[in-house]
């Protein structure tokens, strides 16, 4: 049986783009460049690594298929999810080192997915010898999802081989996923991969699940990553997290936000009005936010201030300083 999430229309599923990393580290060492990088995904370039960032579930999935295509290596998801189980994806080093069994493991990732976007849910059931590990896609989700569903299939295989160590028989593990091309042989035999449905579906002995879980260790120049919690996220504060890390585009406009939070420009519109709330209103809060904090705090020049938050000229941007706060930059800082 497959399940679907129920997710409210107002809140597309989403992704930390912490999840793509391992992919951006693969590429940059293939020469790839990181302003490319950031286009493919629309991101700004100093988005990138940023955790706290997220974009719509579809666009990972559709980053995925890129990576795959432009490299050639219909495998190289997999390939990735395999590396990410041995300790290159930051996000999950603490939460597996914490893990006493992978029975332990599995529930806690489960949790810690459930608070992330509504993007996937995992779920562990346990028959008798037979344990199952599915992983289900929230509804909406397009079909280059497989590509993630592949990530997924090459990480949880390879985490419960390293656990399983000498009592590791891949005739006995079975993986269900839309596309089991991209599935290495060297990962599970053929007879061992079925296709079908969407997300995956992890067939192993329950007996794995009591198994200690492996204890990896970083690569020494990894940064210390944690994946915000977006289970409480409301549309307003998506927007405002948008606006924020791309205020100094002054052509930053509907299309772009409603792009980077997965809406139609229509569907943004009537979501945030039902919140009171609009596009301006939150620009306007971010801009005057961060220019009281840089005329306070820096000494930057009024034009520079100006030009970082968007403003085509000072004078504009002087206009709306006096307005917030009755006085200009100038004046402001004189009285500090």
């Amino acid at each position: 049986m497959w399940y679907q999430i129920p997710m409210p229309d107002s809140l597309p599923a989403t992704m930390s783009v912490a999840f793509l990393h391992p992919f951006f580290d693969e590429l940059l060492h293939r020469g790839v460049s990181q302003s490319l990088l950031a286009a493919r995904i629309s991101l700004p370039e100093s988005s990138l690594f940023d955790p706290t960032v997220t974009v719509p579930a579809n666009s990972v999935y559709a980053f995925l298929k890129w990576v795959a295509d432009s490299t050639g290596d219909a495998l190289i998801c997999a390939s990735i999810g395999q590396h990410m189980a041995k300790g290159s994806w930051a996000p999950l080093v603490p939460l597996m080192n914490s893990a006493t069994t992978v029975g332990d493991f599995f529930q806690k990732f489960s949790q810690m997915s459930s608070e992330q976007g509504k993007a996937a849910i995992y779920k562990l059931e346990v028959e008798g010898a037979v344990a199952l590990w599915r992983l289900v896609r929230a509804k909406g989700a397009s079909a280059d999802a497989a590509f993630a569903d592949a990530v997924a299939a090459g990480y949880f295989v390879d985490l419960l081989k390293s656990a399983a160590l000498h009592d590791w028989d891949a005739s006995k593990i079975i993986a269900v996923l839309p596309d089991t091309k991209l599935v290495s042989h060297d990962l599970l035999p053929s007879t061992s991969v079925l296709s079908g449905g969407t997300g995956l579906i992890l067939r192993f002995p329950s007996a794995f699940l009591g198994f200690d879980m492996p204890r990896i260790s970083p690569a020494n120049d990894q940064p210390e990553l944690t994946v915000v919690s977006m289970q409480e996220t409301t549309l307003p504060e998506q927007v405002r997290l948008l606006i924020q890390r791309s205020i100094s585009d002054p052509n930053l406009g509907l299309d772009s936000i409603a792009k980077g939070v997965g809406l139609s420009s229509w569907k943004l519109q009537s979501q945030l009005k039902e919140d009171g709330m609009s596009i301006s209103e939150i620009r306007e809060e971010v801009r005057k936010k961060q220019a009281i904090a840089q005329v306070t705090e820096t000494t930057d020049t009024v034009g520079s201030i100006a030009t970082g938050l968007g403003y085509t000229n000072s004078s504009n941007f002087t206009r709306a300083f006096r307005g917030w706060t009755g006085k200009s930059p100038r004046d402001y800082r004189k009285t500090l």
